[in-house]
């Protein structure tokens, strides 16, 4: 909400926001520490299976090399003794493993052995050293029973003296008792295997963690109480002081600080807090001269004001006698014309029903009687017609004309119009023809209001058509915008583009010369305009100088149910 104040304070903000940061700085911390930590870890258990490796790999090959030693005499007979590489290495490794966690043992895809068959990591391993891509070692942690260890399994190959128990021919019988296996110098022979307690080393990971992590939180915690003392000292304090002159301002008179503290100054503020609080002394000395002033300023403003007040409220009053007036005089031309229209339109009934009468009465033989009564009918009618309009005009500027809503057929409308102006159009020799769309519905409008729509713009078109011209009447249904659209299309004089609004205002017409020659009152087309309005549509003109014009009106098909009618 605008004006309400901040509920956080500029020193929450920032100890919120440093304290967001350390949070993440610390999670990074922890995981950069536990990562390093673990390779660390790997990088010393490795190292402790490799010595072991290499210490095993020792022992193997001083019983390999000292085999000759070991089974001949002094007398230079052979005596094998049962003892052998494998023998010594698979016996180190026991006495080794008695007492400890760790583990070591050899092992081979086609052990001599059954103790000697490989489980699962075995076997990927010895499966990686034989895939030709040069690996010699393979190693991780693994999950076991009884938690988890780290392994590794180095690749043996076999040398020189190896081929005297495992080379060829494959299948011979081996000084002790075994088939040769066929081996070759270089061959992978199998893997010594070694598995090594971490629980200490992961013990001494998790001490290095929480050491690490500790010592980040206390150099944090300095750092923030650092930053929260210099904050308050440089920023805050700075600021509240200014806030505490500001109020002082704002409670009365702005005057200058007191002559004890001289100008307003924090001790600790910074360069940029400093130029602040210049501009801020600047400001106050500034509004303490103007303020000496302001009082009798307000006071010469305050007169001219109600001075002013005086003048507008003479003027309203002026503008409301005004607007009576007009509203007097606009009611007065109202009833006048509505008056002298229906007076008019009674005597003019009683003409038009005489003329017929003598019509009726007239012998055939006498044309130019008939003559004369056929022209008192036609100016009759139009000038009913012409008060008609008046009336209508009026009715509608007094707000009292009204909407007979019911279900309207328009090729009635259509042919009933047809059927008026039919006679005035063959006297010129005028072709009017009319065409309703087979899909144009019922729609609910007024029927009387429509007929003196299409009558208006029919007559219209057929008084300023020339001879032997055409008159047009199309009636069409657009079914996306639901709206019925009559056009009224003629061959006559057309409209200026600069007059095609003007056309449409009460008492207007194109220019002079065109009312002494065609005659009219220029209600039409603004009757027009109000009516279709009044139905909720609209009324257009396209128009060409010397082609001729096509009025269109637009009418919903059906009203809008919240439009009342009064």
């Amino acid at each position: 909400m605008a004006g309400q104040k901040p509920t956080v304070s500029l020193k929450t903000k920032i100890i919120g926001l440093l304290t967001v940061v350390l949070l993440i700085l610390l999670a990074v911390d922890i995981l950069w520490t536990y990562e390093s930590q673990k390779q660390a870890t790997e990088s010393v258990l490795l190292d402790e299976a490799r010595v072991l490796v290499e210490e095993m790999n020792a022992v193997w090959e001083f019983i390999s090399i000292n085999q000759d030693t070991i089974n001949y005499t002094s007398d230079g007979e052979y005596e094998y003794k049962g003892l052998h590489c494998a023998i010594a290495g698979k016996s180190v490794a026991a006495f080794f493993s008695k007492d400890n966690d760790y583990a070591i043992r050899f092992t081979n895809t086609v052990p001599r052995n059954f103790h000697n068959e490989p489980n699962d990591y075995e076997l990927a391993a010895l499966s990686a050293f034989s895939d030709g891509s040069g690996t010699e070692e393979y190693y991780g942690f693994d999950e076991t029973e009884d938690g988890t260890v780290f392994r590794y399994v180095s690749a043996m190959k076999v040398t020189e003296h190896c081929t005297e128990c495992h080379g060829k021919p494959e299948g011979e019988i081996d000084p002790t008792g075994y088939a040769k296996e066929g081996w070759e110098t270089g061959d992978v022979a199998g893997a010594v295997s070694v598995v090594v307690p971490t629980e200490t080393s992961f013990a001494n990971m998790r001490t290095a963690i929480v050491t690490n992590v500790l010592f980040f939180l206390a150099a944090m915690l300095c750092m923030a109480v650092i930053i929260y003392f210099v904050l308050t000292r440089l920023i805050t304090n700075p600021l509240e002081s200014l806030r505490r002159s500001f109020a002082k301002m704002s409670d009365g008179t702005p005057s200058e600080p007191p002559e004890s503290e001289g100008t307003l100054r924090p001790v600790y503020a910074s360069r940029e807090l400093d130029a602040l609080f210049d501009q801020f002394n600047d400001m106050a000395q500034s509004l303490s001269s103007l303020y000496a002033n302001l009082e009798s300023e307000v006071d010469e403003r305050t007169v001219q004001l109600s001075a002013a007040n005086e003048e507008l409220e003479r003027q309203r009053a002026h503008v409301e006698k005004i607007n009576d007036k007009l509203k007097r005089e606009n009611q007065y031309k109202s009833d006048f014309l509505a008056i002298v229209s229906h007076e008019l339109r009674t005597p003019l009934t009683s003409i038009l029903a005489f003329t017929d009468l003598m019509a009726d009465s007239v012998s055939s033989d006498n044309a130019l009687a008939a003559k004369q009564l056929e022209e008192i009918d036609k100016n009759g009618r139009i000038l009913l017609e012409m008060v008609d309009n008046v009336l209508e005009t009026a009715r509608i500027q007094a707000g009292s004309e009204k909407l007979n809503l019911e279900l309207v057929d328009l090729n009635d409308v259509v042919g009933m119009v047809e059927a008026s102006s039919e006679s005035l159009a063959l006297k010129k020799r005028i072709a009017l023809t009319t065409r309703v769309a087979p899909d144009v519905p019922l729609i609910e409008s007024d029927w009387e209001k429509v007929r003196r729509i299409l009558v208006n713009l029919v007559s219209n078109a057929i008084k300023f058509t020339p001879e032997e011209g055409s008159v047009e009447v199309n009636v069409a249904y657009d079914e996306s915008s639901a709206t019925v659209t009559m056009d009224v299309a003629d061959t006559g004089i057309g409209i200026p583009a600069d007059k095609q609004e003007l056309i449409f205002e009460r008492f207007a017409q194109e220019n002079m010369s065109t009312v002494r020659r065609y005659g009219g009152s220029g209600l039409g087309l603004s009757l027009v305009k109000d009516l279709a309005a009044m139905l909720e549509g609209s009324v257009s003109v396209e128009s060409e100088l010397g082609c001729g014009s096509t009025f269109r009106v637009v009418l919903p098909a059906k009203r809008h149910a919240e439009v009342h009618d009064d």
